[in-house]
């Protein structure tokens, strides 16, 4: 299970008050399981780590808010390049063949 969510409104920066760092470690708690955590959400390296997970693992990615691009919703709020933002999810793409939405209020 690849785990990507944000946090907070860091408006494309990164910023460690709205890392997801301690979310992982909250969910090894709940799981009691490892989950591993990746220092990013995006990227040849966040690729190579989701590409081919085992079996039962929990990889949960770091906020998507850090990037600007995330904020570009159907490139109507005009923060990030419209071609940055297809970029951006296209790369998050990579990470799942099954994506589930629980932010209601989008």
């Amino acid at each position: 299970v690849v785990l990507a969510s944000h946090l907070g409104r860091p408006d494309g920066k990164v910023n460690a008050k709205y890392s997801l760092a301690p979310v992982a470690t909250a969910l090894e708690k709940i799981l009691s399981k490892p989950v591993i955590f990746l220092n990013g959400c995006v990227g040849p390296e966040v690729e190579a780590a989701t590409a081919d997970p085992a079996p039962g693992s929990v990889i949960l990615l770091e906020n998507v808010r850090f990037h600007i691009e995330e904020e570009g919703k159907d490139e109507a709020k005009n923060k990030a390049d419209p071609a940055k933002v297809k970029e951006f999810r296209a790369s998050l793409r990579k990470h799942a063949d099954i994506f589930v939405s629980d932010a209601f209020g989008t």
